[in-house]
């Protein structure tokens, strides 16, 4: 008799604890989650987080769980986690590290045998962080990642900027116990600025940056960094502003007269799945022996296969081609079916050769397409700067005769305003049949179907 009071007792308590959730804590309704469909979904979850979160402890079991992804992440078990990310933001929609972490799992860490990572999965990454930043605005930490996802994983700047913009715009963060950004990483705004090729909006950016950093040293004048901060970005302006001079301002510029850089590609098929490409860049004719007998690289092609008709616009194929195909509008795990392969090869002496094996990854690389184009490009925004201060920041130091390309890069920053400089690079487009790559012979043929 008494344990069954009990137990009406405690049912009693809950149903008031239930009804009463509003009154008791009335700021809850804004760390609702934001995502729609979150019951539904909760089916896979383990009866006890179940309970847990209908006792009220769902921050709590969030933790729990994510815990428990990051026991997976050191086993290596990269599935396992997918589910848990998900999860984990629709219990608590507020937790940034799920978020940023999660992203960089998608973008970075499922990747073959040779470590190239899928790249089917990063729009789910860009969704994931767009999501975040949608459940958390009043942060700085995601807009910054979203940034950073663009600039460093998909390089492409000139989608970075307005990303790192709002970022950038949120206060000083004294300590890390604070609200606000880290004075240091106001920098990636500038530097993101000059991938996407906008030299004057570059240096109003760091002018911009050292006077904040001004300001935080009168402040704050016992930290060592606040004073080195300064020295950085006043380094970083000069460097910038002597260098725009000299490629473009001086006569005549470093730039000039354009190099012919007799790219050319070959792509064959060496083995069931593994394809052996190679081409030349002559960027080497302009260094001095000195440089040359240290081995300088002077840059990387980038490398893309893909099934025909396949287009996206986080590919660096050609950005004007892809549109804006293949972004998820709401963020799932699934990935479109289809291979895509992408690799960067190092120019050393001219030229450039990898063997390129897909042969030990058939999740990844599926093969299903009757053809398949393979895209090598050259591009000097991501040129290290020993090799801009010949060819520029956006190629106009190069030319060639049959594969040289003009394209239009449009920066569209925070307000809406955009900017839209010319990019001169290289790039050839070939094609290869399934028939090919399974057989392990063959040899691509020039693609006419894009530009």
């Amino acid at each position: 008799m008494r344990r069954t009071q009990l137990i009406l007792a405690m049912l009693v308590l809950w149903a008031l604890s239930a009804a009463l959730q509003t009154a008791i804590d009335p700021h809850r309704k804004q760390f609702e989650p934001k995502v729609q469909g979150l019951f539904g979904k909760m089916t896979g979850l383990p009866t006890e987080y179940i309970f847990g979160t209908m006792l009220g402890f769902r921050e709590v079991v969030a933790g729990a769980l994510w815990v428990r992804a990051d026991a997976f992440f050191h086993e290596g078990n990269y599935d396992a986690i997918l589910p848990i990310i998900r999860l984990v933001t629709w219990l608590d929609p507020h937790n940034l590290d799920v978020y940023s972490t999660g992203a960089w799992h998608i973008g970075y860490n499922f990747t073959d045998t040779e470590q190239r990572s899928d790249r089917r999965y990063l729009s789910a990454a860009l969704k994931l962080l767009e999501e975040g930043v949608e459940n958390n605005p009043d942060v700085y930490d995601l807009y910054f990642e979203m940034g950073w996802m663009w600039y460093d994983k998909i390089k492409q700047a000139h989608n970075s900027v307005q990303w790192f913009q709002k970022a950038y715009d949120f206060p000083d963060r004294p300590d890390e116990y604070s609200p606000g950004i880290p004075p240091a990483r106001r920098h990636m705004l500038a530097h993101a600025w000059e991938k996407a090729g906008l030299i004057d909006q570059c240096l109003l950016a760091w002018q911009d940056i050292l006077q904040r950093h001004e300001r935080y040293y009168e402040q704050h004048k016992k930290e060592y960094m606040a004073r080195v901060q300064i020295d950085v970005a006043k380094h970083n302006y000069t460097l910038t502003d002597l260098r725009q001079y000299r490629r473009y301002l001086k006569q005549p510029p470093d730039t000039q007269p354009p190099l012919d850089v007799k790219f050319d590609v070959k792509v064959r098929v060496v083995e069931p799945k593994i394809i052996e490409v190679s081409g030349t860049v002559d960027l080497g004719q302009y260094f001095d022996e000195q440089m040359q007998k240290m081995d300088y690289r002077p840059g990387r092609v980038d490398v893309v296969l893909r099934d025909e008709g396949y287009k996206s616009s986080i590919l660096p194929t050609d950005e004007k081609e892809a549109g804006e195909v293949w972004r998820q509008k709401v963020f799932t795990f699934e990935v479109p079916d289809v291979t895509i392969m992408q690799e960067q090869i190092a120019i050393i002496k001219g030229k450039f050769k990898r063997k390129i094996d897909m042969s030990k990854d058939p999740m990844m690389y599926n093969f299903k397409a009757p053809r398949y184009v393979i895209t090598v490009r050259f591009n000097p925004l991501y040129a290290p700067p020993q090799t801009q201060d010949r060819i520029g920041w956006r190629g106009e130091g190069i030319t060639d005769k049959r594969y040289l390309r003009l394209d239009k890069v449009t920066t569209v920053d925070k307000d809406g305003k955009t900017y839209t400089v010319d990019v001169r690079r290289v790039r050839k487009h070939l094609m290869l049949t399934r028939e090919q790559l399974l057989s392990g012979k063959g040899e691509a043929v020039e693609y006419t179907g894009l530009e």
